[in-house]
């Protein structure tokens, strides 16, 4: 029999689910979507990209397709790109005895099962800064900077607004680049303050948990919505 909690999945998931965040990365005449897991970045399923988005210099919207015929999903745009944003199915993950482990669709979990769920990760990536990327993009969940992070120094805080289905999400917790488990969480407006403590690619991830009712295969889901930039 599954035995499940909400809080034990808090608790363990900063370690798998979690701990993995899908961003953009700008290559010489297009863009791809790359996987991070705090070490270095992992191969993916191809198909677990579902879907981009894409806002000019301008902060206006530019055409943003996927093309899935390369082992690594290339993204073209039709401009240059100030932000981009991808939508990722992160798949399934089952808590047995090791611990918690990805399992295909095609996998039957074997042995003492203690916990299973789906995770979904939503994400923005920033290349350069316009004043329309301090508004929300319609995301089911996401971080909004409410000033230039490009600005913002090491030793510095920023401040985000956290979204879920266009409302405020209260209490949220964090992990980012440069902490796995920080204590800061949003407010009752779902405002935080975020640290920067070094330089490079930073990322920052907000993250609900929730029951999951639309999949019987799982106890739970997983949302995360992440901001992720250069640090100089």
């Amino acid at each position: 029999m599954k035995i499940f909690s909400l809080c034990l999945a808090s608790a363990l998931l900063t370690t798998c689910a979690l701990a993995h965040q899908i961003v953009a990365s700008k290559k010489e005449n297009s863009y791809e979507a790359i996987y991070w897991n705090h070490e270095a970045f992992e191969p993916y399923t191809k198909e677990q990209l579902k879907g981009v988005k894409a806002f000019g210099v301008n902060g206006k919207v530019v055409s943003a397709g996927i093309d899935y015929s390369a082992n690594i999903p290339k993204i073209l745009t039709d401009a240059e790109v100030g932000m981009m944003s991808f939508s990722f199915d992160a798949g399934k993950w089952v808590k047995g005895t090791k611990g918690f482990e990805y399992v295909s669709p095609t996998t039957q979990p074997k042995g003492v099962i203690f916990g299973t769920l789906k995770s979904h990760k939503f994400s923005k990536t920033l290349f350069s800064w316009n004043e329309a990327f301090s508004k929300p993009i319609n995301l089911y969940m996401e971080i909004v900077p409410l000033v230039n992070p490009l600005n913002v120094k090491v030793g510095e805080t920023f401040p985000v607004l956290v979204l879920k289905e266009g409302v405020p999400l209260a209490n949220a917790g964090f992990e980012s680049s440069d902490e796995d488990e920080p204590s800061y969480k949003t407010d009752a407006y779902g405002i935080a303050h975020i640290p920067l403590k070094k330089k490079g690619l930073f990322i920052v991830a907000a993250k609900h948990y929730a029951q999951q009712f639309d999949d019987p295969s799982v106890d739970a889901m997983t949302i995360q919505s992440s901001l992720s930039f250069t640090v100089k």
